[in-house]
């Protein structure tokens, strides 16, 4: 090993440089034909020159012996050109070396040949071997660029002892001649070093060119299967899962398939088993959930997890009402057998909602609503048990659009409100921010959960009058805010793509008087990529205000790198699906650590949601995250409890720094 590694510190062969040192011999090896061809016609042609003056034994065999040594040299990279990177320890660096030594053995045997041939020369024939050696040589040593310390030996080798020759030869002229030979060679040798510099710092980048590109394409890889896959369970997500079911609808549309059925299986008991054993138990639970219906389901059924302890499947074909009740209670039979969790037996069950595609104008959003209240009916009527959706449920769900309905006539200055959840900086163990997160307490429906209203906002075209309206009321709040602490507040989809409402809440923020740069806007993937171009110049015209973007819930909607780099974002907050397994399951770990370095290299912030444990915390510190936000850090809090939590917050950190 020391041999070898002093011979390639003494030619300049970096031997721990994979890619330059195969570089550089499958150069060689390409050139070698080239080199040795200029070497064989330079003795050819000295020869021929000296044939009358000098005796047969120094142009005839000697050239045949050099001729012999070049074609021997050259063989010996015929039989190893094809030399891969798992190889280049054993032949490339070796076979390197042994190029600058037959360089400048080659160099030394011709130049001794051609002054040999000088000594039994007239003036003219000098001049003419002087010359031919000398462009011969450098051509030659063209070749061999790619390996600057064989050129330069080469070259030196044979110019060297010509122009010493020259010079100690009294001939009129020689020494002006030698003067120019060594002038010459010296600049061949400078501009030779030079470029090899520059071929290694080339070969260099090449290799960090190719790094980051495969650590993207592997990013985006990642990226691609989380877009589709639910990354607990491994099942398709909600987004294959409705993708699927498009297609399927497109299919029996246009007659490639003969039916078509959609199921909702919500899993019974699940709730209290996650509040009793906690979040990691109930992860636990889904997995095993997940994988009893794998092993039920064959070709014609597609399974997915929609959500939560809910799960969605596709039934391709024709089937009977009474077929989707035996296929159901199968699903629920396999759901009643107890499940072992850490040696406890734990007993859940099993509510099934089925909807068949029944007419060409059903659409896949009209059979998913349908399955949605058969399960929602079941679970009322006989929790436990298969429900298919009929004309019964159709004409009730008919009567009951009470979402819809009230909210399209609801006063939102008075039944709307805001709760605050903070968001930490684990550095500074600091609340620096704050998202806003809206609430309805119908007058009629009570207490209606967010995700419910907001669809059904979107639905019947109340969302950009209901943004308007919990944007005022947060900004309003937030100017009681330290200084120091944004406002992240979301946008629908409808919010984006409408250059109306984009005028209307740019208008909101320049009368509100609060600073536009302590407000963070969250739009999601799906939001974006839904009217790409829309999106793009309503996230220019906010951005230009002074406002931050934040891209929520990364990577469970497009994910694609390309257009995460396109839009003027600010942030990145990493959706909480990839949190979950952080302590179990070093994928999950691995998967978050690329997700926190890539925003460090798109030099974005970067949030991580859903965070819950002391131990999930810890592992995002030692993954570089900066900041989380979760039920770790609080709850969502009412306006006056929020401002008390971070007062509290800050009284604690300036005690504890007086002390």
């Amino acid at each position: 090993m020391y041999p070898l590694a002093f011979f390639s510190w003494l030619f300049g062969i970096q031997k721990d440089n994979h890619e330059l040192c195969l570089a550089q011999y499958k150069s060689l090896a390409g050139q070698a034909p080239l080199f040795y061809l200029s070497m064989i016609s330079a003795v050819v042609a000295l020869a021929y020159v000296s044939m009358e003056q000098a005796p047969a034994g120094l142009t005839v065999v000697v050239p045949l012996v050099l001729i012999l040594v070049d074609l021997v040299s050259f063989h010996s990279f015929t039989i190893q050109r094809n030399l891969n990177r798992n190889s280049y320890r054993s032949s490339v660096v070796y076979r390197l070396h042994t190029t600058v030594w037959s360089a400048l053995g080659l160099g030394v045997l011709h130049a001794a040949w051609a002054i040999s041939l000088l000594a039994h020369a007239d003036v003219a024939a000098q001049s003419l071997i002087v010359i031919l050696l000398s462009v011969t040589s450098l051509g030659a040593a063209v070749c061999l660029l790619q390996l600057p310390m064989a050129a330069m030996g080469f070259l030196v080798s044979v110019m060297a002892p010509l122009a010493v020759f020259l010079w100690l030869s009294g001939e009129p002229g020689h020494g002006v001649a030698a003067l120019i030979i060594a002038l010459s060679t010296g600049v061949a040798v400078f501009v030779i070093a030079r470029y090899g510099q520059d071929y290694s710092r080339m070969i260099l980048k090449q290799r960090e060119v190719g790094a980051k590109k495969s650590e993207a394409e592997q990013i985006s890889r990642l990226n691609r299967i989380m877009a589709h896959q639910d990354s607990l369970t491994g099942l398709a997500n909600r987004r294959a899962f409705l993708n699927n079911l498009n297609m399927q609808v497109d299919d029996a549309k246009s007659g490639l398939s003969e039916g078509l059925a959609v199921g909702i299986l919500d899993l019974d008991g699940f709730k209290l088993v996650n509040d009793v054993y906690g979040h990691p138990a109930g992860d636990r639970l889904l997995k095993s959930a997940g994988k009893r219906l794998t092993d039920l389901f064959y070709s014609r059924v597609f399974i997915a997890r929609l959500g939560g302890d809910e799960f969605g499947i596709t039934v391709s074909g024709e089937r009977s009402d009474a077929d989707l009740v035996a296929l159901g209670e199968r699903i629920c039979s396999a759901m009643q057998v107890p499940f072992d969790l850490d040696g406890r037996s734990i007993h859940l069950g099993g509510s099934v909602g089925f909807a068949k595609w029944r007419e060409p104008g059903d659409s896949a959003d009209v059979l998913f609503e349908r399955a949605d209240y058969a399960l929602y009916s079941g679970k009322k009527n006989s929790r436990g048990g298969v429900t298919v959706f009929n004309e019964r449920h159709a004409s009730r769900l008919r009567e009951i659009t009470g979402v819809d309905r009230q909210l399209h006539d609801a006063d939102f200055e008075k039944e709307m409100s805001l709760v605050f959840q903070p968001i930490v900086s684990l550095g500074t163990k600091r609340t620096v921010g704050l998202e806003v997160l809206a609430r309805w307490n119908s007058p009629v429906l009570g207490e209606v959960p967010p995700d419910v209203f907001i669809r059904s906002a979107e639905r019947i075209g109340s969302i950009n009058r209901l943004t308007a309206v919990l944007l005022t009321k947060a900004l309003d709040e937030a100017k009681c805010w330290p200084e120091d602490l944004f406002m992240s507040f979301n946008l629908s989809m409808q919010d984006v793509t409408s250059s109306v409402a984009v005028l209307k809440l740019v208008s909101i923020i320049n009368a509100s008087g609060f600073d536009p740069k302590r407000i963070t806007l969250e739009v999601t993937e799906t939001a974006v990529m839904n009217n790409y171009n829309q999106a793009l110049g309503s996230l220019m015209l906010l951005k230009n205000l002074g406002v931050r973007i934040a891209l929520d819930d990364f990577g469970t909607g497009y994910s694609s790198l390309a257009y995460v780099r396109t839009l003027p974002l600010d942030k990145l907050k990493l959706d909480r699906s990839f949190v979950v397994d952080l302590v179990q399951d070093a994928g999950a770990r691995a998967v978050a650590g690329s997700m926190i370095e890539m925003c460090r290299s798109l030099k974005m912030d970067c949030i991580v949601e859903g965070v819950e444990t002391r131990e999930q915390v810890k592992i995002l510190n030692s993954l570089g995250c900066q900041t989380i936000q979760g039920y770790y850090c609080s709850r969502p809090l009412k306006a006056h409890d929020a401002r008390a939590f971070v007062r509290a917050e800050r009284q604690n950190q300036q005690a504890a720094q007086a002390r």
